[in-house]
């Protein structure tokens, strides 16, 4: 998928992640015990605005992420999607394992 790193106008996508199963094996080293089983991964959602020279993710939880290109480097939307969604996430896990420690 080649993705258009000119942005003129702000550009906002929701991307929707459907339900999948997730497989896995498990093995163990000290015993002949191997083990095959799934998890469910439940449908998320994430909406993703680009502007000029900054992207925003915003996940289903309201974790926002932000990425900000400076103004000697040019603008790259598939980095500062990553970079947006991997802040999005920390903030999300953070809210995760303050729930935890309740």
């Amino acid at each position: 998928m080649k993705i258009n790193n000119k942005v003129s106008n702000t550009e906002v996508k929701e991307i929707v992640y459907h339900q999948s199963h997730q497989k896995f094996t498990e093995t163990s080293n000290f015993t002949e015990y191997t083990k095959s089983d799934s998890f469910r991964i439940p449908e998320r959602k994430q909406k993703v605005i680009h502007t000029k020279d900054e992207t925003i993710v915003i996940l289903d939880d309201g974790s926002k992420g932000v990425a900000k290109c400076s103004n000697k480097d040019n603008y790259n939307k598939l980095t500062g999607l990553k970079i947006a969604y991997i802040r999005a996430k920390i903030k999300s896990m953070e809210k995760e394992l303050q729930e935890l420690f309740k």
